[in-house]
């Protein structure tokens, strides 16, 4: 598959935080018929390795499998679910919003709210939460607690949308964009030779608290972490601080990051006439990286975040070529050394 193919396939998957199973079992078929042992931890990640048998080191490729949604906290007298958010996003975009409540099978749903005809002065000059919002199925209460029930979880309804150019949009492409780049790097590293284990891992629960690459990091102990998630893109609304779309590999600097590790990736993007653009995070970087750099006696980590419009949203928009000149970055990368200590000197 290309790298588009993994990005649609990957986006149309569900799999909000604590409910990943579609995506860890894809990923996890995937990386077993390339030839990697793959295991899944109690946390739910996916842990897939490439034994080198050389001794000298362990890389951990990282991206994040879950996605933003909602669960059903109740169900009222006529049958409306209202719901509980799952990771960090503005209730704003939900009324007259698609989408899937995943209960005995899969249901589509109206997202609604007063209209505004109906609301008061005092109503309407106020922003809407979530106590105000409920999904519409067009059951009565008693069908909607035998079929779906308190506690099922909601997504977005996916739509995979080509746009002008190389430019895709679909929900989740946080992080399943980071996720197809890794798929294609396995897939570009299935028949090398390298002098070090490779692990790449998939991880659950990033949108709750970074929870899963913590876990993978603390079991697998690597010398060297390379974590795939986004940042954010250019916009009319946003220019400063933001990468547009097509710009190439984007990479961080910071606390968070590893200065000898970074400095050696630039270092190639340099000598391979690549073009990149430099994110300065001075704290949190509010991704895994954050996670697993922090893990057991603290691990050198570096971030490599994709340019990414209209984040948490169900229409996420992103550069194809942004994707797949990362992967091509990070397989040249980690193809350049045989040994860990020589990128953390």
């Amino acid at each position: 598959m290309s790298i588009s193919q993994y990005i649609k396939t990957l986006s149309l998957l569900n799999g909000i935080s604590g409910f990943e199973h579609n995506v860890s079992d894809f990923v996890a078929n995937h990386f077993k018929g390339k030839g990697f042992e793959v295991t899944t931890d109690s946390m739910g990640n996916v842990i897939a390795c490439k034994k080198s048998g050389e001794g000298h080191g362990k890389v951990m490729l990282e991206a994040h499998v879950d996605e933003i949604g909602m669960l059903v906290k109740s169900i009222d007298k006529n049958g409306f679910l209202f719901l509980s958010p799952v990771g960090g996003f503005d209730p704003r975009i939900l009324p007259a919003s698609e989408v899937v409540v995943h209960g005995k099978k899969d249901y589509l749903g109206i997202v609604g709210a007063k209209p505004p005809h109906m609301m008061s002065a005092d109503e309407y000059s106020k922003t809407l939460d979530f106590a105000q919002l409920y999904v519409d199925v067009g059951m009565t209460k008693e069908q909607a607690d035998d079929q779906i029930g308190i506690g099922a979880y909601v997504t977005f309804k996916g739509e995979y949308c080509k746009l002008h150019g190389d430019y895709v949009a679909s929900k989740a492409m946080d992080d399943r964009a980071s996720l197809a780049v890794l798929l294609d790097c396995a897939d570009k590293l299935a028949d090398s030779s390298l002098g070090y284990d490779l692990y790449i891992c998939a991880c659950v629960q990033e949108e709750v608290g970074m929870r899963g690459a913590l876990t993978a990091a603390y079991a697998i102990n690597p010398d060297l972490a390379i974590a795939i998630d986004v940042t954010h893109a250019t916009t009319p609304d946003e220019s400063k601080g933001t990468f547009k779309c097509g710009c190439g590999p984007v990479v961080c600097l910071g606390p968070n990051i590893h200065n000898a590790l970074v400095n050696h990736f630039i270092d190639m993007l340099k000598r391979e006439g690549v073009s990149y653009e430099i994110e300065v995070e001075g704290g949190n970087t509010g991704t895994d990286a954050w996670s697993i750099q922090t893990a057991r006696e603290g691990i050198p980590t570096m971030l490599l975040p994709l340019a990414l419009k209209y984040m948490h949203t169900p229409i996420e928009t992103l550069s194809l070529a942004d994707c797949v000149q990362t992967s091509d970055a990070l397989v040249s990368f980690l193809k350049s050394f045989e040994k860990t200590e020589d990128v953390l000197c």
